[in-house]
This record gives structure tokens, C-alpha cells and sequence, in this order.
């Protein structure tokens, strides 16, 4: 089968900028007025039922009081790229519930604050509406006469069980009638990043009271269950029982397949608001039933280290049965070499970060070479997380990802991100066609210290152990062989001649012919599975592939957006390869091993004119290794 990566580059960027319109920056930004950063933005443990305040509020504030309201949200995707709001225009936030002269009567709860909404002369403000009585009742409110139905409150108590009919935590959608998300008081209130809707996160029960009248109550936990939904009518002084039972749609434990997200942060992006606790991690991790936390150690913007002391170079004693809690670390360069995440530390590999002014560690020194050897060589794992918002040197991240590679340090790649999925394609294609080794993998960088970010677990990587029981050992193993794939929602299946990702076929001079076999499940929509040959997609089906070199053979799937794919524009999952070697000859695209070479001719350059050294000696050491690096693709080319 011939190469052909320049079609399939193209048809990957042309998707790349139909979907990514907007390469915002994912940092969290609370778009709060001064002082407002705690209405919306940080997250606590106080629940979510009313937010106490009166007159103007930023864009941010604004736009997520809105999403309160589950009818807001297919509005309110439009205006953000992920979490990040792309355009802060007031006027665009006109839905339905803002305060508008022959608005019907607002539904609000007997002496509750009612957050009455307006934008007026391009701003947002905020009424607070607290009615004594029930019934109806009007007011004038900045000149415009509203109606309101005041109902009385009551008590909601909801238990959500198993599949085997035992308290389970799970992810928990609460509409009263009044239309509005709820959370109740002990748990936190957070908003998925790309269905613009509130949710909370439940250890099995909980009760909460609420406006009189239909509440619905939705519940899942993480990808592998069907969402359950139970309606319940709100009668004052009758307390309503509900119980949810959740149902596996797969099992994947069961099939010896384990998950993981690989950048996860508890507290994060500023030194204040460190209020995420190891309970609070262990909620997250069972309620979306992620097998593998990978919890980040990390600097931020500067020189403070964020969740410290919960580092133990082993796992944390809170993991429960198939559910690991590990604290490793996030190795963060500023702005030349990239970002790694590792894994199955015994011990932090310092400096935990390079290259930020003002701070002990100024110096683009060591290199991410260094950083990565120090975590392999303890017996951990490497990835580079987010590789950035263009398949280019200048519009990637990842910058020395193809050194360490080359070099050997690198064990997969968060193909699966916050950065769009077709980028880290086409990086993660090139450097398989220069004949490398590198698993697929998957991180949210969640931040979840803030209510407005990603989920942890919504995209992840799942790990064939063979087993049914989760040991971190050997789910480090199979990761670093690549037998893996990355999803976000469906489970997707590679076999060639019964071998699966991550394995070799050895086979003499071609052509060759190979059985194939491309499976898949999923409870979200799909448009579309196909087998990818060094770089080349086509319609997977049960066939025969012949194949005249060597090459390698991994599987993909795509399809729309969906509410239940909480961080990403689309629905998304890839298998690593399966690497088949003729005739003992590598695997070679001299176009690609070009391609790197100019890379890092490019990353040598920005080391010269950006990179901080305390002394020439460390940054030509940093030179010469790159230097040794862009040999080997050097001498690919020619082969």
C-alpha cells in the first residue's frame, strides 16, 4: 500500500481549521469584575442554589448564571471554544430569561435569592429577587415590569446505585422547575467544558430542596455507563424519594482494559484557592470511574509549587480496589522545549520546571532530555501533554518532543488534549513515519480548582493489562509498550492477525497480505471508523490489507458533538499502531525525517535567540544534544 501523507495533511488542517476556529488559550480566566472572582469562577464546597449579588457583573459571571438554566446551553456553546469564552460580546448573551418587557412570569423559590438577569448598554447586570409569599407576584425592576411564580420549597432526597445495586458515586445533572442547575450544599458545583452545563459530582446520596413542581434528576459515571433520568414532581412537605440505578454500557475492567488521565491538576493556576482536598480527588476519580489518576505536581506561572504535599512516590492511600490515585508530576519548560507529564514517580524529578523569570529556575536548563531520563530511570513514564494548536514549529508546544524521542526518552504523546485532536495528528504521524515507536495517550489538564474547566476523565487512555484487576505496575507496562488507545467516549479495537497496538508482525520481502479487524462501541454518535496506514485513512472494515513495506496500522473514529463529550468539539478515539517490520527493514518517509530536521534546526535557533543559560557551557551542552538529536533524522532521509 503506498504512502500518501501529503492528502491526508491536508484533509486533516482543512478539518483542523473547520473545528478550531479559534486557538484561544486555555488558561482559566475567571472574565469576573474585580472582587466577583468567587460569584462563579473558584470552585467550594457550599453548594449551588443561589449566588448573593446586586448590579454589574463581568462577562464571565454573567454567561455562566446563564448556563445555570439547561435550556441556555446550545447558546451558549456557540459563544466559547472549550472553556474559554471567544467572545465576550453582551449583547450575544440574548436568551430567553433575561429581563425583557412581556417576559412570561419567572419561576423562583420562596426566599431564595432569584438571579434576574439584563444587559444594558454593554454590560451585564445582576438583580437579586427574593420573594416572602408564594404565588404570583410583580415588581418593577430597572423600569420593567416582571412576573414571578414564588414556589414553596421541597425536599429532594436522590441514592444512585450500581449495576449490581450497591451506593455509587457518579456525575449528577439536577434540573428543578424552575429551570435552573442545582448542586447541594457539601459538594461542588462545576460547568462541562464543551455541553455548557452545570453538574456535581455525588458519593451516592445527597438531598437538596427546591422550587415545588418537576425536577429532573440525570445521572452517569464517566464513559462506560448509559445516563439515567428519573422525573420527580416537588410537593411542599411531602419529601420525594428518588433512586437511580446506573447500567454499564460496557465493561472494560472486565476485558482487561484499564483507564487513565494523564494530567490532572487539583489546585492550580494561582497560589490562593488551594481548596481541593484528596477526598475531593477520590470523588472525582470513582464518580467518573477512572482507573488511573495521574495527579500533577506544578508550578504555574511562577515559582510556587501547587499540591506538594500531597506528593508520596507512591499511590495514594485513598485508592480504592481499580481505582489509583498516584501524585507524579507535570515538568513544565516556559516557551522553548514544552510541557511532559510522568508518571509512577518514587521520587519528583527536580527542577520541577525551567525557563520562568523572577524565579529560582530562570534557566532553560536542563533540558526536557534530562527531566525525562530521571523519571524512565525510576521506573516511570513519559508523555508530552498538549503539543499545540498547529502541526508546525512555530504553532506547536511540544518543541522538543521530537528529540526525546529520537533519543529515546519518550513513551507516548497526549494525542488526545486540550489542544485540537487533528494537530497532534498530523505531529504524531510524522514522527511514526520516521520509523519511532509512540504509544498514543490522553490528558485533560484539568484544572479543578475552578468550576469552569475540563473534566477529569473526559478524554483518557485505556491500557490492556490482560487481567481483571488494576496494578499500577503493570499498567505502566502496557502503556510504555503502547498497547493503548485514547477515546473521549467510544471504545475502539484494532486486530491484525491477532496481534493488537502496540505489538510487531515481522513478515519476509513483500507484498504481504494481513487479515484486519476494526471494532468498536459507543453511546455517542460516530460518523465514521477508519484503519490508517502510515498516515493514510481508509473505511475500516473486516479485510484483507496488503501491505509491500513496512509500516504501521492503528484505527480511528470521529463524530459530532456531543452533551455527553465533555471537553472536546467532537466525538474522538485512536488506537497506537501496530508496527509491521518486512524484511528487517525500517519503517522510513524521508519527507517526514526532513520535516524534523528542520525543526529542529528551528528549536536550535530559538534556543540561540530565546533560551537563558547562566553559562555558555550549559547552553551549548543544550545544542550539541540537539544537535545529536537532528543526526538521526539526518540519516533518515537518505533511507
Amino acid at each position: 500500500m503506498r504512502f500518501a501523507p501529503a492528502l491526508a495533511a491536508l484533509f486533516l488542517l482543512f478539518l483542523a481549521a473547520l473545528r478550531h476556529p479559534s486557538p484561544a488559550g486555555q488558561g482559566a480566566v475567571s472574565h469576573s469584575l474585580p472582587g466577583h472572582e468567587e460569584l462563579t469562577f473558584w470552585v467550594n464546597h457550599n453548594g449551588l442554589s443561589e449566588i448573593d449579588v446586586e448590579g454589574e457583573i463581568g462577562y464571565g459571571d454573567m454567561a455562566r448564571l446563564l448556563m445555570r438554566r439547561r435550556s441556555n446551553a446550545p447558546l451558549i456553546q456557540k459563544l466559547r471554544d472549550r472553556f474559554v469564552f471567544t467572545d465576550r460580546d453582551f449583547a450575544k448573551l440574548d436568551t430567553p430569561d433575561l429581563l425583557k418587557p412581556g417576559n412570561p412570569p419567572y419561576v423562583i423559590a420562596q426566599n431564595r435569592v432569584f438571579n434576574l438577569l439584563a444587559v444594558r448598554n454593554g454590560k451585564g447586570y445582576a438583580h437579586k429577587i427574593v420573594e416572602t409569599n408564594p404565588g404570583i407576584a410583580k415588581r418593577t425592576v430597572a423600569g420593567i415590569e416582571a412576573a414571578f411564580d414564588v414556589r414553596p420549597l421541597a425536599r429532594l432526597r436522590v441514592r444512585i446505585l450500581d449495576e449490581e445495586g450497591r451506593p455509587t458515586q457518579a456525575r449528577v445533572y439536577l434540573t428543578a422547575a424552575d429551570g435552573l442547575a442545582y448542586t447541594p450544599k457539601g459538594s461542588i458545583a462545576r460547568y462541562a467544558a464543551l455541553p455548557a452545563e452545570p453538574f456535581f459530582h455525588s458519593s451516592g446520596f445527597f438531598e437538596i430542596d427546591l422550587p415545588a413542581g418537576e425536577t429532573t434528576i440525570e445521572a452517569t459515571r464517566g464513559i462506560e455507563y448509559d445516563l439515567a433520568a428519573e422525573t420527580a414532581t416537588l410537593i411542599p412537605d411531602r419529601p420525594a424519594e428518588v433512586t437511580l440505578r446506573l447500567r454499564r454500557w460496557t465493561g472494560m475492567a472486565s476485558r482487561g482494559w484499564f483507564s487513565s488521565d494523564a494530567h490532572i491538576h487539583a489546585n492550580y493556576t494561582a497560589a490562593h484557592h488551594q481548596l481541593i482536598t484528596r477526598d475531593d480527588v477520590r470523588l472525582y476519580t470513582l464518580a467518573e470511574d477512572l482507573h488511573y489518576a495521574n495527579m500533577m505536581v506544578a508550578n504555574s506561572f511562577g515559582a510556587f509549587l501547587h499540591d506538594t504535599e500531597f506528593f508520596r512516590g507512591k499511590p495514594d492511600p485513598l485508592s480504592r480496589g481499580n481505582h489509583l490515585i498516584y501524585w507524579n508530576e507535570e515538568m513544565r519548560n516556559a516557551g522553548v522545549y514544552g510541557h511532559m507529564c510522568f508518571y509512577q514517580l518514587k521520587r519528583l524529578v527536580e527542577p520541577l520546571y525551567t525557563g520562568f523569570r523572577d524565579t529560582p529556575q530562570w534557566e532553560d536548563y536542563p533540558p526536557n532530555f534530562t527531566q525525562a531520563k530521571a523519571a524512565r530511570e525510576q521506573g516511570g513514564a513519559v508523555t508530552y501533554a498538549h503539543p499545540g494548536y498547529a502541526a508546525s514549529f512555530d504553532g506547536a508546544s511540544a518543541r522538543e518532543l521530537p528529540v526525546d524521542l529520537a533519543l529515546g526518552e519518550v513513551d507516548a504523546m497526549d494525542v488526545l488534549s486540550n489542544n485540537p485532536e487533528e494537530v497532534a495528528l498530523m505531529i504524531w504521524y510524522r514522527l511514526l513515519n520516521c520509523g519511532f515507536r509512540l504509544g498514543v495517550s490522553a490528558g485533560t489538564d484539568s484544572f479543578t480548582n475552578v468550576a469552569d474547566h475540563y473534566t477529569p476523565g473526559g478524554g483518557r487512555v485505556y491500557a490492556r493489562l490482560g487481567g481483571s484487576r488494576m496494578k499500577d505496575k503493570d499498567w505502566i507496562k502496557a502503556y510504555k509498550r503502547g498497547r493503548t488507545f485514547a477515546t473521549n467516549g467510544p471504545m475502539l479495537f484494532l486486530d491484525v492477525e491477532g496481534r493488537g497496538p502496540g505489538d510487531e508482525i515481522r513478515l519476509p520481502r513483500g507484498p504481504q497480505k494481513l487479515r484486519v479487524k476494526v471494532t468498536h462501541q459507543s453511546r455517542v454518535p460516530l460518523d465514521r471508523v477508519e484503519l490508517v496506514v502510515n498516515g493514510r485513512a481508509f473505511p475500516a472494515a473486516d479485510a484483507t490489507l496488503t501491505i509491500d513495506r513496512s509500516s504501521w496500522i492503528a484505527a480511528r473514529a470521529s463524530g459530532p458533538r456531543h452533551r455527553l463529550v465533555l471537553n472536546d468539539t467532537a466525538t474522538f478515539a485512536h488506537t497506537s499502531p501496530i508496527y509491521v517490520t518486512m524484511a528487517n527493514q525500517p519503517i522510513r518517509s524521508p519527507e517526514d525525517a526532513r520535516f524534523f530536521t528542520d525543526w529542529i534546526d528551528r528549536l536550535i535557533q530559538r534556543v540561540h535567540q530565546r533560551g537563558q543559560f547562566s553559562t555558555p557551557a550549559r547552553k551549548q551542552e543544550v545544542v550539541e544534544l540537539f544537535t545529536r538529536a537532528r543526526e538521526i533524522y539526518q540519516t533518515r532521509i537518505g533511507q
